[in-house]
């Protein structure tokens, strides 16, 4: 009957409507709900029924329905706040936040309101966790899966990689020239027999002999000079003077490392009476120079095998050392030998190493002269280096020109012209006044200027550096030396008693300098020295003449040569440069142990010990471009006409720090800011969308789970792929509009008291049905 079924049609449109007041009601409950979206509802009409009509089949409509019911997800505004862990997103996009009770258990966000529980992780406010990428600290992307957010409340020591130092260097400092002073007498007034030949040793501690001619005319009171270079068997000639000049020095340039020298021989004086007798006055002897046994003046000792002979010299005080030099034949073209100091008797016992031979200085086995250069050590107890070369392909300018002997500061007990001894001038450096056995390693006499950082170990224990400067005897050239505490240096060589010790297992030759302790001791700390040379318009032209030293053995090991290239390998088997091309120091503040008479960074012998070892690159604004070519950056080391001066420093290490805070960026970036100065980006936030996020189930607490309908979610990084960017310190607000609700609460309440009547009247038209029985 018609009636009935208005009474229904009328009752299933309050029923839509009072729906439609529910939504209105859940949207303005929820108008301070943050990042809550709100709710759309739409009405459709129900099947009609059909009837028959005069005019034949009609359809009798039978009310309304609910056709929809979806979140509108409109951007909604931000809110700032002063918590850094609240976020929003601009645009697209969802949080991913994960139940850490369950496995899997993805559900999906708006609401940024995010705070670090007690254990370190990202969370919303129950409980569940923010899923994010982790940020890789050098590339600065992301790298692994995405998983819970934990910030890392404190964060590691890191240790120092790299050291930036730029300074300008005052190109009005004046060069400091090293002066050779000559004294004695010459009879000769011509170029002929009156010269004198010593040694200068120059800043590779390679032996250069130099070879002085004096003559004085007495008549015209001028002098004439010849100064020969005569290491090699073709003498260069250096300087000449032969027609006769007042000036009492002259200026020489060391082949090689160009070092400028002067020679003043103001302290010699004329005497045709002679005798002829030349020296530089006060210097030790620093070079021995001896036939093979063959050539005479050697005795046999230890049933012939071994062939020895005392030799004195003197020290840098002046005071006679006598040295006991043995020698025998190794395997192949090699040698082996000892040197003592100070014997006490003929040799004794049944080996050199009797305690009649004196103090062991040095001994080798198979020793290839040839090959390994004369052999060197120390006079005990001092740093004063010798050299000892016996080379029977050398020839020898004594052989060839005068008594072998005949200008040596030693007399040999036999007289029979066997060996020579030279004075030596030793190029000054500041590796040469660095004495770290003082209170003051170093004067202040030494060096033009100085700057100082801290780098930091493994440990996050701090360092002092402090890196020297000094000009030297060329224009546009400055020597540089870095060094640390002496106390702090703890490299190999520091701890052992015989530090200098090598073998090399390609020859089988086994070298031990027993006299090295002292030297090591008195340059611990320092890790690097070098030269750098300046062009015109003061920038750097390039390292060159640069040293680190060995941390097993002691002993400098060159990495840069007199050219600016670098050793292919360096003697340490560390490379000259580092990754970004600067010149690589290398440094022990731990106390690792090596393995005695091995590189340093052997892998065959060192093992992964050698990788403790801390390396640092030295960076002056300077770099090796294509492991050949010096290149310059933007900021540099300089000279120019204006006060010394540190432009810039700094390091990449750090000690140990505490979490002070956290900053987020609109690319969802989440940086932790510690109390050690590091700033670490750490996480980066991510992100979901749906192609139909209006079907995802709400499971309250403003969260949202997948659904079919929805489709699958897709991550990435905020401000990709469609998905919006964060807002930090923001929290998104409702969208709900308290304007339009109101509108449509008074429309469903109009449509509600409409659907209303529909009843009521058709309540009374049946009342009247029923009452057609009375």
């Amino acid at each position: 009957m018609g009636l009935t079924d208005a009474l229904f049609t009328g009752t299933s449109g309050l029923r839509a409507l009072g729906h439609g007041m529910s939504v209105i009601g859940d949207n303005v409950s929820n108008l301070n709900t943050t990042a809550f979206k709100g709710a759309r509802i739409t009405f459709s009409d129900i099947m009609a029924q059909s009837i028959n009509t005069a005019a034949g089949s009609g359809q009798l409509g039978r009310g309304a329905g609910i056709q929809s019911l979806y979140q509108l997800f409109t951007q909604g505004a931000f809110e700032s706040t002063a918590s850094p862990t609240d976020m929003a997103i601009a645009g697209a996009g969802f949080f991913i936040v994960r139940n850490p009770q369950t496995t899997g258990g993805l559900v999906y966000t708006r609401d940024g309101q995010f705070v670090i529980d007690k254990e370190g992780y990202l969370v919303n406010p129950q409980g569940l966790r923010v899923q994010g990428w982790r940020i890789d600290e050098i590339t600065n992307d992301i790298t692994g899966a995405l998983t819970d957010i934990r910030i890392d409340r404190s964060s590691p020591p890191v240790k120092t990689t790299k050291i930036d130092m730029i300074t300008n260097l005052d190109a009005r400092t004046e060069t400091r020239l090293r002066t050779v002073n000559l004294k004695g007498t010459i009879t000769d007034p011509n170029l002929n027999d009156d010269h004198y030949d010593f040694i200068i040793r120059d800043i590779n501690g390679e032996d250069r002999r130099i070879r002085i001619t004096l003559a004085y005319d007495t008549s015209r009171s001028l002098w004439s000079y010849r100064i020969q270079d005569i290491t090699s068997a073709q003498a260069t000639l250096l300087a000449e003077n032969t027609i006769g000049t007042t000036a009492t020095q002259a200026t020489i340039t060391l082949p090689g490392t160009k070092e400028l020298i002067v020679i003043n021989w103001s302290g010699v004086t004329h005497n045709v009476a002679g005798p002829t007798n030349l020296s530089i006055g006060g210097r030790r002897t620093a070079r021995i120079e001896t036939t093979l046994p063959a050539g005479g003046g050697w005795g046999s000792a230890y049933s012939n095998t071994w062939n020895y002979r005392d030799i004195t010299i003197k020290d840098s005080n002046g005071v006679n050392k006598t040295l006991r030099l043995f020698l025998k034949p190794g395997t192949g073209n090699t040698w082996d030998y000892y040197v003592f100091q100070e014997p006490l008797d003929v040799p004794g016992g049944t080996s050199p190493e009797d305690p009649s031979n004196g103090t062991l200085l040095a001994k080798a086995v198979n020793y290839n002269l040839e090959r390994e250069g004369p052999v060197w050590f120390f006079l005990n107890g001092t740093t004063e280096r010798i050299h000892w070369d016996w080379d029977p392909n050398r020839v020898f300018p004594g052989f060839q020109s005068y008594d072998f002997d005949q200008y040596s500061l030693g007399t040999p007990t036999d007289n029979d012209n066997t060996f020579n001894l030279y004075e030596v001038n030793d190029v000054t450096t500041l590796v040469d006044y660095w004495n770290a056995r003082e209170e003051n390693p170093i004067p202040s006499t030494a060096y033009t200027y100085r700057s100082t950082l801290f780098v930091y170990d493994s440990l996050g224990t701090p360092h002092e550096v402090t890196i020297y400067y000094s000009p030297t005897s060329r224009d546009n050239v400055w020597e540089f030396m870095v060094c640390c505490n002496p106390s702090e240096d703890l490299r190999d060589f520091v701890r052992d008693e015989k530090p200098m010790q090598w073998y090399k297992a390609d020859t089988d030759t086994t070298i031990e300098i027993l006299s090295g302790k002292t030297f090591t001791e008195a340059k611990r700390g320092i890790l690097m020295y070098g030269r750098l040379e300046f062009d015109n318009q003061g920038n750097i032209k390039q390292f060159y003449e640069t040293y680190r030293i060995d941390a097993n053995t002691g002993a400098l090991v060159k990495i840069i040569d007199t050219n600016g290239s670098p050793m292919t390998p360096p003697a340490d088997l560390f490379g000259a440069t580092g990754d970004n091309g600067y010149p690589l120091l290398v440094v022990d503040f731990l106390g690792i142990d090596l393995e005695d008479k091995y590189p340093s960074n052997d892998p065959n012998t060192q093992g992964t010990r050698r990788l403790d070892l801390q390396t640092i690159e030295l960076n002056f604004g300077y770099y090796l471009k294509g492991g050949s070519t010096w290149a310059s950056e933007s900021v540099r080391t300089t000279q120019y006409a204006t006060s010394n001066a540190t432009l810039f420093y700094d390091q990449n290490g750090f000690g140990p720090g505490a979490l002070e805070n956290i900053s987020v960026d609109n690319e969802g970036r989440i940086t932790g800011i510690y109390s050690n100065g590091r700033v670490i980006p750490l996480w980066m936030v991510g992100l979901a969308n749906f192609n139909a996020p209006e079907r995802l189930q709400k499971v309250g607490g403003n969260l949202y789970k997948e659904t079919t309908h929805s489709g699958p979610p897709v991550t990435g990084k905020p401000g990709t792929n469609g998905l919006g960017t964060i807002a930090p310190n923001s929290i998104e607000q409702s969208n709900v509009d308290l304007g339009e609700q109101f509108v449509k609460m008074i429309i469903f309440q109009r449509g509600f008291q409409a659907d209303s009547r529909i009843i009521t009247v058709s309540d009374t038209m049946l009342e009247e049905l029923i009452n057609l029985k009375r």
